[in-house]
């Protein structure tokens, strides 16, 4: 978790306690970080992007903290034992549990990224009473200790990002917006949990999120379905079926959808020819591209971008 700036981190300072960690440790010291310093009267949910130091010494705090391994490697420090870091690594640490991240290195060009988002004990019940199903998703208020896990697909950073950029950019519906992030937190990390708890390492549904993150960053380029198959452990018409049922279309179309919206994209925001446009996502054979981009949209590419000019 990172400190609060400046002026407020300098009050908060003198507003720390010292404790006596929970193994009977005399050389360990524990602080107390109290949610007062983070929290608003309108927002009870904090999100940040933190270089971590060595500056915060171990903590324990009496709010619920999620916290996902961004960049960089080191050292998760709990309970008197350390733990090596890399992006990816997940936690939850509960209320009251001390806890710290540990860059492996002082050096400023290798730097411990970790995204931490808090929440209140009583905006966290508030938030699963008022939602269809959060009764399920209550297991991970009363965690006797951390939890962690592994983010094989990307998902939980792409939410821990988007969860930050709303928080910094304080536009219209952020409280909404943040409260809605919060909650998809609660079902990722829920679901992590019953996998670990069913023994299960990684399920063929996150496999399946694994292999659609994929294809999101590589939607330009060829690919074998075999090849995407083996990436979960099922044979060839196996995957196809389970993609389909996960995707809610084929594979074929689901990737025809990712290039075209980035065609979309380019139209709109660069100069770029039809040509080079349709080449640089994935399609050399023009006819065939201007085919299916007016399949999907109902305009030609020239079409679509002069459209949006006039708009």
């Amino acid at each position: 978790m990172t400190r609060p700036k400046t002026s407020r981190f300098r009050h908060f300072l003198s507003r720390l306690r010292h404790m006596k960690g929970a193994t009977g440790m005399t050389n360990r010291t524990v602080r107390l970080l109290s949610g007062e310093q983070y929290f608003s009267e309108k927002l009870s949910i904090f999100v940040n992007r933190n270089a971590e130091s060595y500056e915060l010494t171990e903590h324990h705090h009496d709010f619920l903290e999620f916290s996902c391994v961004a960049e960089g490697s080191g050292t998760h420090h709990a309970g008197g034992e350390a733990n090596a870091v890399t992006p990816g690594d997940l936690f939850i640490i509960p209320m009251g549990v001390s806890h710290v991240f540990r860059p492996s290195s002082s050096a400023k060009n290798a730097p411990l990224i970790v995204y931490n988002c808090i929440v209140t004990m009583e905006a966290a019940h508030e938030l699963l009473s008022g939602v269809p199903g959060g009764e399920e998703l209550r297991q991970l208020l009363s965690m006797p200790g951390i939890f962690q896990a592994k983010d094989r697909s990307g998902e939980a950073h792409r939410l821990f990002s988007a969860m930050h950029r709303e928080y910094a950019a304080e536009r219209p519906g952020r409280q909404a917006a943040l409260h809605a992030g919060l909650l998809q937190l609660f079902v990722f990390f829920s679901r992590l949990q019953q996998g670990a708890d069913e023994g299960m390492d990684m399920p063929i549904t996150n496999g399946m999120d694994e292999v659609m993150d994929w294809l999101r960053r590589h939607y330009a380029d060829p690919f074998a379905v075999e090849e995407l198959a083996c990436r979960i452990g099922v044979g060839e018409r196996q995957f196809q079926r389970l993609f389909a049922k996960h995707a809610g279309m084929n594979i074929t179309q689901y990737v025809q959808r990712l290039r075209i919206e980035a065609a979309c994209r380019l139209l709109l925001s660069t100069d770029r020819k039809v040509g080079d446009i349709a080449e640089s996502v994935g399609y050399s054979h023009m006819p065939f591209f201007n085919s299916l981009f007016k399949k999907h949209i109902g305009l030609t590419p020239r079409a679509y971008r002069k459209s949006a000019v006039h708009r």
